[in-house]
């Protein structure tokens, strides 16, 4: 009987419907559409393959530099090639999840938008499997993104735009702070919203859009039905469009056919709420001003149906890379960027996560890897010119001053500070962390791997006074 009261309003459903919103709320536009069971994993078109010229050889690349060189450049520095543990600062513990309904939204950088740090804090909460991303930032097909969806594919047409640049891309911005645009007609967009080709979807997915004063078309299909024309009008502002089927939907596609789309993510709508939920919103090169610049009121909207029990802000690494780091120009921007993220969420806990130790690359040319003391010696006075003006440690000063920073600043509004830097052993530690077996830190002495983001996940759950979350009930 339901699907069968279903497949009427779907043939009925030509257009999409205007659910009443509340006030500061989305306008939401409601489609009925038709999902299949047992799809088939979604399969991204094959781009054609960019010609590039060939990098001329550089003959004195940049390295890693070696524990000589490193004990010359910075003989005060504590680098070592010990592999014991890594012990950190502890900082006062945030309000720990659970038990009841439970959401956390974190905002960051490159270093979460990987999603290996979180997805060690989901595995040392003992998170059960159901855990739910609700909000999905736009951040699809960027580069060093991972996200909790089988798969995304996009377009060409596409462009990101993260709003801590400011400009039209703050003054709408999406829930992750970031946003994708398109005005070519042809322009696409298709997610397998199952986390694997084996577990469900989700009955109802709103696709969340700025509505501009002229209307803009899209074509919609979902599960590799025949696409729906869709036309979007209405007043200017924060928009979704919900889809809704009487089944799992494990496949979204967009085209836009006309007008200019600015897409600002997915909400994920589960059947029933679920008792924790974790929103990873991490977007590479971002920094903490998309917080000071972005539209707070705009920004607010997609946040009206449910609010965070825990927010953390993880920033820091790209704001170290400015030349030259104003200490007190970053402070302000922090002070301000955490008093808009407290407006927004007055109830919540709050932690600021510091950036971690950060190496500088050396010249082959200025690297010693002399095994004996004679040619050791001989190594440094043919380099010594070169050497001398590289200085190791420039930007774990920097880290250190931030998280120093961020600590004071996270203390006057209330919130938890912890730093990587702190958990990785201090200054100059990336050095070692690059050296461990298996390396914990990446090459470009910035990123950490895969290893070194579980090791520093452990060390949050630890001090933060973590524990599992409480079995469920059966």
């Amino acid at each position: 009987m339901r699907r069968s009261l279903f497949l009427m309003l779907y043939a009925a459903a030509a257009l999409p419907s205007l659910a009443a919103a509340q006030p500061g709320s989305p306008a939401i536009r409601q489609l009925l559409v038709q999902a299949r069971p047992e799809v088939q994993a979604l399969e991204c078109e094959k781009a054609a393959p960019i010609a590039r010229r060939p990098a001329a050889q550089n003959p004195d690349p940049l390295e890693v530099p070696t524990l000589e060189t490193v004990q010359r450049l910075s003989p005060n520095a504590d680098v070592t090639m010990s592999s014991g543990p890594v012990v950190a600062h502890p900082s006062v513990p945030a309000r720990r999840p659970g038990p009841g309904p439970y959401r956390i939204g974190i905002w960051g950088d490159s270093h979460l938008a990987a999603n290996f740090f979180t997805e060690e804090l989901l595995r040392q909460l003992k998170a059960p499997d159901s855990v739910t991303s609700t909000i999905i930032a736009a951040n699809m097909g960027r580069a060093g993104v991972r996200l909790p969806l089988l798969r995304s594919c996009v377009s060409s047409q596409w462009k990101y735009e993260p709003n801590y640049v400011g400009g039209e891309s703050a003054a709408a911005p999406g829930p992750g702070l970031s946003n994708m645009f398109a005005d070519q007609p042809g322009a696409t967009l298709a997610w397998d919203l199952r986390k694997t080709a084996q577990s469900p979807g989700y009955e109802r997915v709103r696709l969340l859009y700025q509505q501009q004063e002229a209307p803009l078309v899209v074509g919609i299909s979902v599960d590799g039905g025949a696409e729906q024309e869709v036309a979007l009008a209405g007043p200017a502002g924060p928009a979704a469009l919900e889809l809704m089927a009487d089944m799992p939907i494990s496949q979204v596609k967009l085209r836009l056919l006309d007008g200019r789309l600015r897409f600002h993510g997915l909400e994920l709508l589960p059947q029933g709420p679920a008792p924790f939920g974790m929103d990873v919103f991490g977007y590479p090169g971002a920094t903490v001003a998309g917080w000071k610049v972005t539209n707070q009121d705009y920004l607010a909207s997609w946040f009206t149906r449910d609010q965070y029990q825990l927010v953390i802000m993880e920033f820091g690494t790209n704001e170290g890379n400015v030349k030259p780091f104003d200490l007190a120009a970053y402070r302000k921007t922090l002070v301000d960027s955490v008093a808009n993220m407290k407006a927004l969420f007055p109830s919540a806990a709050c932690v600021l996560v510091a950036p971690g130790d950060r190496g500088v690359l050396v010249p082959r040319s200025a690297n010693i890897r002399a095994k004996d003391k004679k040619s050791r010696a001989a190594a440094a006075r043919q380099r010594k010119a070169k050497g001398a003006q590289i200085d190791l440690l420039q930007y774990s000063r920097i880290h250190a001053d931030i998280g120093r920073v961020q600590a004071e600043v996270a203390q006057a509004a209330g919130c938890s500070a912890w730093s990587m830097q702190d958990a990785m052993g201090g200054q100059g530690k990336a050095y070692e962390w690059e050296r461990q077996s298996p390396a914990l830190m990446a090459k470009d002495l910035i990123h950490f791997t895969v290893a070194g983001y579980h090791r520093l996940a452990q060390q949050f759950f630890k001090d933060m006074g973590w524990t599992p979350l409480p079995a469920a009930k059966e």
